[in-house]
This record gives structure tokens, C-alpha cells and sequence, in this order.
């Protein structure tokens, strides 16, 4: 069967083609949000958090090693808690070395979605450290050497 070059047929699937084919404007993009660079981490704990969160999140899409190097502490413990509450099948890294490799085996080759806006975080400061929840990722900082490090991420 032949379709004539004036049928409704071929000329909607002609914008249909055409339409997938073009870019979306730029004003439909998602506009990336700021990277926070390190000097964030010596700021007040309420711009601090947030923004190291958001280093994290932008280091590990990046494949930054040298920044997620910077922005955990030595002894940081990462806790994949495998969508239970059992303890038993949690996977841990200890350490910031372990974490990293975890970042260079787990991460960088499937990376994490970015944020869609800064994030909001709910913190409460201890002494030396503060702990937040972003949705089911809870956070733990430690404000050491002046500056403020990620300490935990239990997800």
C-alpha cells in the first residue's frame, strides 16, 4: 500500500519525526545547580551542610576523586543498608580509602541523578558534629580542623 505525499498520515508523521529529531529549547533544560567548591566546609554549619551534600552528590556524577577525598573524614563510614532495618545485611565501608574505592567500583560507572534543587536539610548540632536526614539518607558531619567533614551516610 502506497501513502500519497498529501495524506494526513504522512505529513503527521513527518512533525512527528521532525519534532524528535530537534533539541529541546533551552529554556525547558533543567538549570544545574552551583557546585559548591571546598571553602564551603569552613562556613557556618547552616550553609556548610547543605553545600557539602551537594559537593558529595556533584563529585560522584563527575567522577571527582581528588574533591570526594576532600569532603570525607579519615576515618568516615559509608552504610548501605540494602533497604531493610536488619543490621545484619548492612554492606559498610570504613574509612576514607574504602569509601573512595566504593565511590571508583559502585558509583562512577551507574552515578547517582542530580539534585533538582539545593538541598533542604534538617540538622541538629552535637558538640562537634551535626546530624541530618534528606529524604531516607541520613547524615552525620564532624566539625574537625576547622572545618566541617562528612562523617557518615547511613542510605
Amino acid at each position: 500500500m502506497r501513502i500519497a505525499r498529501n495524506s494526513k498520515v504522512f505529513w503527521v508523521s513527518l512533525c512527528l519525526l521532525t519534532a524528535c529529531t530537534r533539541e529541546a529549547p533551552a529554556s525547558l533544560l533543567p538549570t544545574p545547580l552551583a557546585v559548591p567548591t571546598l571553602a564551603a566546609a569552613y562556613q557556618p554549619a547552616d550553609e556548610a551542610l547543605p553545600a557539602l551534600v551537594l559537593a558529595e552528590r556533584a563529585a560522584a556524577q563527575a567522577g571527582d576523586l581528588a574533591l570526594l577525598a576532600e569532603l570525607w573524614a579519615d576515618d568516615a563510614t559509608l552504610v548501605d543498608r540494602r533497604g531493610t532495618d536488619h543490621p545484619a545485611d548492612d554492606l559498610r565501608w570504613v574509612g576514607r580509602a574504602a569509601i573512595l574505592d566504593r565511590y571508583q567500583l559502585a558509583v562512577f560507572p551507574a552515578p547517582p541523578p542530580p539534585f533538582a534543587a539545593t538541598p533542604t536539610l534538617a540538622f541538629q548540632l552535637e558538640g562537634q558534629h551535626a546530624h541530618a536526614t534528606l529524604g531516607h539518607d541520613r547524615w552525620r558531619f564532624l566539625w574537625k580542623d576547622g572545618r566541617w567533614w562528612l562523617q557518615e551516610l547511613v542510605y
